[in-house]
This record gives structure tokens, C-alpha cells and sequence, in this order.
């Protein structure tokens, strides 16, 4: 998703060296942006719909309980990823 998310505006603003008009220019500026916009809001928004669908399913099968042991995991992997791939490395002084 994130290699769409930047390819994709970077194709608009590669065009603007080719656009001949003020109009043409705005438009890719415009698709430049709305593209990455547009993925970003999707992950997003089937991230929301996705925990919806899946927290409703655990509940017709189980409880409140497993909907929460649900979200535990889901902390605990996401501690995982983040602790496995970051660094210590400073980025701004």
C-alpha cells in the first residue's frame, strides 16, 4: 500500500513537466494528491469495517470477552512488529 501510495503521486508530478496549460497542471497536482489521499482513507476506513464484521461475528459465536482477548493479541503482535523492525537510530537532533 505504501509503494502505491508513493508511486502514484510521484507519476502525477512527473507529468507536470510535460503539461503545457495552468488547467492541466492543477489537475495533476490534484490526482497527485488524491491519490495518496484516497489509499491512506481506505486503509483506514477497511480497517474500521473489518474490526466492525469481525467483532460482530466474535460475538454471535462468544462474548465480550473474546472480542477483548481479540484485541490483547492484536497489541501484543503489534508491540512485536514494532520492537522487531525499529531502531534506536536518531532521526532529528
Amino acid at each position: 500500500m505504501q509503494s502505491s501510495g508513493f508511486l502514484g503521486p510521484a507519476f502525477f508530478l512527473i507529468q507536470l513537466k510535460q503539461v503545457k496549460t495552468p488547467t492541466l497542471a492543477v489537475r495533476c497536482m490534484a490526482c497527485s494528491q488524491g491519490v495518496l489521499l484516497a489509499l491512506s482513507n481506505t486503509a483506514g476506513v477497511l480497517a474500521g469495517v473489518l474490526c466492525t464484521v469481525t467483532t460482530g461475528y466474535i460475538l454471535q459465536k462468544g462474548s465480550w470477552d473474546d472480542v477483548f482477548k481479540v484485541a490483547v493479541v492484536l497489541y501484543i503482535i503489534g508491540t512485536l512488529v514494532w520492537n522487531f523492525f525499529s531502531t534506536r537510530e536518531k532521526i532529528l537532533e
